[in-house]
């Protein structure tokens, strides 16, 4: 690995680059105009080395003299300007695609980058490509399923993507599983008129219900048009059965927590949940543990109440010791404490 100035006319996109598109260049071509590339492109050999390379200019495949640069030739009986200039394919981008663009974009003619010689294999080279892009968040969820499925394609299982590119190995199941997707889905996906959650919403589906389901797909309807389509029911109260049991999924699992700012209001509606549905009995021993009407107390004093007046007595000093409470001797010694 090494440091060099390079003329930008000898670097190309990666071909295996994941990304689609690359975005809005507008205010980093501006920033590189007024100063210059800050932060150097990392590029790997293309055809560096090699007898032939490809023109900057016409795009042909041309030889090479000695020096390294491509030799004379024609286009159309006149002599092409990319003749003895570096090869437009000498190196291939591997961090940098949008900064390498922006500055062609800037008018500059040669760019600051790192050669990396120690990443000869394809599988490593669009490994370092996908940790660029995912670490920097510029990977449309569908650019990263592309890119995890190369690494695939090239041998790879998805604990050792995971490793690699430093993502949990859930996220890359649920990345490749977007490839399953019919092509038009996918299209859809890139396009933006179907979101991530519409796309993964559709993945257990076959092709013929998850078209059925894309009918209403950016309205109310669209999830439960999934579960209907899932469970093969068109019974109301099956469905909303299914479509709360999805919503509360993440959050009984501990993947998804509330936004802090709504803590106390899900606390009430628990409260209020759990007053409405235990057994008349059970409300009552938990009124006279609280000492005032359910409704009326603070969420957290009445789930305390709650917890206390229905655990037995060694779940209850669990409880207790938690909340720093002090043993006498006599409980000390009791068997249930």
């Amino acid at each position: 690995m090494s440091t060099r100035v390079l003329p930008l006319r000898s670097i190309r996109p990666h071909p295996n680059n994941p990304r689609f598109d690359l975005g809005d260049l507008t205010d980093l071509t501006a920033d590189i105009r007024d100063n210059g590339l800050i932060e150097p492109l990392v590029v790997v050999p293309g055809s560096f080395g090699k007898r032939t390379g490809e023109c900057g200019s016409c795009g042909r495949v041309v030889e090479r003299h000695t020096s390294g640069v491509i030799g004379e030739h024609l286009i159309d009986g006149r002599p092409c300007p990319g003749g003895a200039e570096p090869a437009a394919d000498d190196w291939f981008v591997l961090a940098g695609h949008r900064r390498r663009q922006a500055a062609l974009d800037a008018g500059l003619d040669e760019v600051l980058c790192v050669t990396r010689f120690d990443l000869r294999a394809q599988v490593d080279q669009v490994a370092v490509m996908m940790r660029e892009n995912t670490h920097r968040r510029d990977l449309t969820a569908l650019e990263e399923a592309t890119g995890y499925d190369m690494l695939r394609d090239l041998g790879w299982s998805s604990t050792r993507i995971a490793q690699q590119v430093k993502r949990s190995k859930k996220t890359i199941d649920r990345r490749l599983a977007l490839m399953r997707l019919p092509e038009r889905q996918r299209a859809r996906l890139m396009r933006g008129t179907i979101t991530l959650a519409d796309a993964e919403a559709l993945l257990d589906l076959p092709p013929e219900r998850a078209a059925r389901a894309l009918r209403s797909v950016g309205t109310t309807a669209f999830r439960q048009e999934v579960a209907r389509e899932r469970l093969g029911s068109d019974d109301p109260d099956v469905i909303a059965a299914e479509l709360r049991r999805e919503f509360l999924a993440p959050f009984l699992s501990g993947e998804q927590r509330p936004p802090r700012q709504t803590w106390p209001a899900v606390r009430r509606a628990t409260v209020r949940a759990l007053a409405d549905g235990l057994p008349r009995r059970r409300v009552a021993a938990w009124v006279k543990a609280l000492g005032c009407p359910v409704e009326s107390a603070d969420p957290d004093r009445a789930l305390l109440a709650l917890a206390a007046s229905e655990a037995d007595e060694g779940v209850l000093y669990g409880l207790l010791d938690e909340l720093g409470y002090v043993r006498s001797p006599i409980e000390e010694a009791a068997p249930c404490a």
